[in-house]
């Protein structure tokens, strides 16, 4: 405790000491926030919610597993996944959406025409070094990772426990911003939506290529009984011939359960490919904003001056404990 007393004694007598170069030192760092915070380029926010669409329990989640059910009965893999197999977040942070902003044309309030993000940042001007020297500028695969790293920067996608999705974009340019986020929720409608219908598509191929399978062998199987029937009499009760009988019904029994399964399962995914189905649930669209989001100008001035005079009364006390030793 006495120690605790005796530091605190101390450190005030330091920043008595050391009034005039402390506060010069903070009022420095506070005029040097203030020009940052004037000079640092604004950036404004747009943001979009959404929910996605589950479909465990609907009936086109049910003719899946059906699909999956026959498939493993018969021995194939066809590779089947929930129909809400798919993740919002891994999609915004995928690199081919993000390119696909990155080369999209959008409306800007500085530019008279629609620019994409390459020349809307102007990263296909040369830089300095490269003016000096005559350097070439670097290729197109260049200025789209440098593209997409810095939407990255600026791009975040939250998900609270709810299970809502935000996914929100601070750009220098408003109108752009709300545009892109925007164009994001329509992209992921639209890939998520091709995706379930390109699956409802291959999984009612493989139904209807089985069906016919399974309509062949129920086809031979009744013309076998056909032909049983025609070279027996009914009232023979000969043991072969009856053990005979009962293996041609049984093939004819289980082939029409087979075939009556499949041709429901195909009528299913047949409806299903031709029904559309919402994929995600848009709670709000990302509008313009009307104030700057970043920099936060009086944080930051704050925040920097009581920094610098907390950190240069630690300077001082460092400076008079090195001072002392060396005397």
């Amino acid at each position: 405790m006495r120690n605790e007393q005796v530091g605190i004694t101390e450190l005030i007598s330091i920043y008595k000491k050391h009034i005039k170069n402390i506060l010069t030192i903070t009022l420095v760092v506070f005029i040097l926030s203030i020009i940052y915070s004037i000079i640092s380029t604004p950036l404004y926010k747009s943001y979009i919610s959404l929910y996605p669409q589950h479909n465990q329990n609907s009936s086109f989640a049910s003719s899946l597993l059906g699909v999956d059910e026959i498939a493993s009965t018969l021995g194939l893999d066809i590779g089947n996944e929930s129909t809400s197999g798919f993740n919002v977040p891994d999609i915004v942070n995928s690199r081919r959406l993000k390119k696909a902003i990155v080369a999209r044309e959008w409306r800007s309030k500085v530019h008279n025409t629609q620019v994409n993000l390459i020349d809307y940042w102007e990263l296909d001007k040369p830089g300095l070094f490269s003016s000096i020297f005559k350097l070439n500028g670097p290729e197109i695969e260049h200025l789209y990772n440098i593209a997409i790293e810095k939407l990255t920067s600026l791009m975040s996608v939250y998900k609270h426990e709810s299970g809502m999705i935000t996914i929100s974009l601070l750009m220098e340019d408003e109108i752009i911003a709300s545009e892109i986020v925007n164009f994001i929720s329509d992209w992921i409608e639209n890939y998520v939506s091709n995706e379930m219908m390109l699956k409802a598509t291959k999984n009612r191929q493989f139904i209807e290529e089985r069906l016919d399978n399974a309509k062949n062998d129920l086809f031979l199987s009744e013309e076998k009984w056909s032909d049983f029937q025609k070279n027996h009499s009914i009232a023979d009760d000969n043991p072969d011939v009856l053990l005979q009988k009962a293996r041609l019904l049984r093939n004819i029994e289980v082939n029409q359960q087979v075939y009556i399964t499949l041709r429901q399962q195909f009528e299913l995914n047949r409806i299903e490919e031709l029904k559309e189905r919402p994929v995600i649930n848009i709670l709000d669209v990302g509008e313009v904003a009307t104030e700057e989001s970043k920099p936060l100008r009086i944080l930051i001035v704050l925040s920097s001056t009581l920094i610098a005079f907390i950190l240069s009364g630690f300077f001082m006390y460092c400076y008079d404990g090195v001072r002392k030793n060396l005397e």
